[in-house]
């Protein structure tokens, strides 16, 4: 019996998609392409917005609250430091324009004043705050309030810093010389002083010489006056110091007996040179008001570099902080400038 023969079966035809079908195919396609450009988007705008958020951070932000320097209880900021050299520069130093930097000696002085000037018993009243804000407007003090308020508002005008910031800076400047004033009591009456004659000049030879006349017995001032040095022989009095407060320009007097002269040396204030000559010398002499705030002075420096050395630490002042400061600084200036030509112009 033959074996039958398989049925061979034709192929189905596969079908063709339809067109709705290709539509709806190319529409989740781009869908799909859509969704991805917005996701791509989204991360670009994170990142430009995270990178803006970054540099007001890096740049406007944290700068001014950067620390500068801890005294004490209290940590001074760059901004504390910005506001404080705006002042320096523009009514008192004007390295502070260029350095702000300067003015970190001041910051930590004055914040050591207020933290420790009430262990000597000493504090600024609010009665003492205006008489002395008047006596800087230049207000008589018969003056009537609203008068005053007037030219105190004209006064700042002229300043780049707010006027609470300008009272503090007068508080601890009335702090600062109450101190001074406390230490003059403990002077005592009288003791060492030396009654000192200086000149100065540019030309060491003419000194030299100088020196050698007065060696030989001519007097100081009449020689001073003889070579041109000075105009008048009043010129040459430096007046009575303490001997332990004698300005460096001229401590080489300090072992000098009466009628003794110095050998000429550099004066590192002038850049030139200086020859002085102890008058005379007295052991007991009674303080005049001056030597009275030589002493002082001496006593207060010694007291507040002891109190700074306790409770400063070492001053931080880099990068970004110091960028920040430096134009606050600069544009403050400029401002002052600006307004004090209104004012000239009006």
């Amino acid at each position: 019996m033959a074996t039958p023969r398989p049925t061979r079966v034709a192929p189905s035809a596969t079908p063709r998609p339809s067109r709705a079908a290709e539509r709806r195919a190319r529409q989740v396609g781009e869908a799909r392409a859509q969704r991805r450009i917005y996701l791509i988007a989204g991360a670009v705008g994170i990142l430009v917005a995270a990178t803006v958020i970054a540099g007001l951070l890096l740049t406007v932000v944290l700068p001014p609250r950067a620390a500068v320097v801890t005294v004490g209880s209290k940590t001074l900021r760059a901004s504390d430091l910005a506001e404080r050299a705006k002042f320096a520069a523009v009514a008192e130093s004007g390295v502070a324009a260029s350095n702000p930097a300067t003015v970190i000696p001041t910051l930590i002085r004055e914040e050591t004043l207020r933290q420790r000037a009430g262990e000597l018993g000493v504090s600024v009243s609010d009665e003492d705050l205006t008489r002395e804000v008047r006596r800087r407007v230049g207000s008589p003090e018969d003056q009537s309030e609203t008068d005053f308020r007037a030219a105190y508002d004209r006064f700042m005008e002229r300043l780049p810093i707010s006027r609470d910031t300008f009272e503090e800076i007068v508080r601890v400047s009335l702090l600062r010389t109450k101190v001074v004033d406390a230490f003059k009591a403990q002077a005592g009456e009288k003791g060492p002083q030396l009654h000192l004659l200086a000149v100065g000049t540019q030309d060491r030879a003419k000194l030299d010489e100088m020196k050698a006349a007065v060696a030989s017995g001519k007097d100081f001032k009449e020689e001073a006056v003889a070579r041109g040095l000075v105009k008048e022989a009043g010129q040459t009095d430096l007046q009575w110091f303490d001997p332990q407060s004698l300005p460096a320009r001229v401590a080489v007097a300090k072992d000098l007996q009466a009628r003794q002269t110095s050998d000429v040396f550099m004066d590192d204030q002038t850049g030139g040179y200086i020859l002085v000559q102890v008058a005379e010398r007295s052991e007991d002499r009674p303080y005049d008001d001056a030597v009275k705030a030589q002493i002082a002075n001496r006593l207060f420096d010694g007291w507040i570099k002891a109190q700074e050395e306790a409770l400063a630490g070492e001053p931080s002042f880099t990068g970004s902080a110091k960028s920040w400061v430096g134009r606050q600084v600069k544009d403050a200036v400029a401002e002052a400038s600006r307004r004090a030509q209104q004012q000239a112009s009006r």
